[in-house]
């Protein structure tokens, strides 16, 4: 027999670099294999997690959509959103009896300021003050049976506080009647456009603003060198004081039971004593001096 058939061939040794290299392939190997049979679970908690990631998101961006109110905006900082208020704009409520002058008022003031309402009459201004409790409301003092005026009266009887700004005609009887329940803004039709907008921001900034010739009045009655009081008749005291009420000369002259033309007389020696032109100036220098 020969020896070398019968002794087994001892086997090779491996290097340890060849080992080591065996050892990693057999183990990504077992790892394949064990992977193989939860791939395609993993593929499907994959997409599952994915559709979940999405429908998450689009909730997300859903809720911010419904939590953003009217004249908010998202501003980004770094990785964050905040989410900040929009400066409110000044809510109005605007009056005319005619179309035209009540489109150009809201064309006028709809660029700085928000109309929420635009009437065209009394009854409608009363219910739209109401109703959307604006910051200013700007009403025409000349309107058929009821006027700016009286408006005005019936919110202060009402104890509603609204700021009204009365859109005049100079010279009227009404005005007077309107800086004694102390309207709030003054601006006569035939002024600049502009001088409307900056007495709503007057206003609405808690300041009266009355338009210059107002305010010549003013100053007028302040400087006056005319005579005091005392230098009038009882008769004239009192046809001063209801004339500054915002009556007619004919309601005057009804009230005191004498004629229309007795009340002119009155008026104008009224005006010539105190050294006065018309009733505004009349009702300031009568409030100067705390007899109105």
């Amino acid at each position: 027999m020969n020896p070398s058939s019968e002794t087994a061939e001892p086997p090779k040794r491996l290097s340890l670099r060849k080992a080591r290299s065996r050892v990693e392939q057999q183990l990504i190997v077992e790892a394949l294999m064990s992977s193989n049979g939860n791939r395609v679970a993993g593929k499907a908690a994959v997409s599952n997690k994915g559709a979940r990631g999405i429908a998450a998101m689009k909730t997300h961006e859903s809720t911010l959509k419904t939590l953003r109110r009217p004249g908010e905006r998202h501003v980004g900082v770094g990785n964050r959103s905040l989410r900040r208020s929009a400066p409110s704009r000044v809510r109005v409520v605007v009056v005319d009896d005619h179309p035209i002058t009540l489109a150009g008022l809201h064309l006028l003031l709809s660029g700085d300021f928000t109309v929420v309402a635009r009437c065209a009459n009394a009854q409608e201004a009363l219910r739209a003050v109401a109703i959307y409790e604006p910051d200013v409301l700007v009403i025409d003092q000349d309107m058929p049976a009821i006027g700016g005026v009286d408006v005005l009266k019936q919110l202060r009887a009402a104890g509603d506080q609204t700021p009204v700004i009365l859109l005049a005609t100079a010279n009227n009887p009404k005005l007077a009647e309107a800086l004694m329940f102390n309207v709030e803004g003054v601006v006569f039709k035939q002024s600049d456009p502009r001088q409307l907008i900056r007495c709503l921001r007057e206003v609405h900034a808690g300041r009266r603003w009355l338009d210059a010739s107002v305010n010549q009045y003013a100053a007028a009655t302040t400087n006056s060198h005319g005579q005091n009081l005392d230098t009038l008749t009882r008769r004239q005291i009192e046809v001063a004081r209801a004339a500054v009420s915002g009556l007619s000369n004919k309601e005057l002259a009804q009230r005191l039971g004498v004629s229309e033309g007795t009340i002119k007389n009155h008026l104008h020696a009224i005006y010539a004593r105190l050294e006065l032109e018309g009733r505004l100036a009349l009702l300031l220098y009568l409030k100067e001096k705390a007899v109105a």
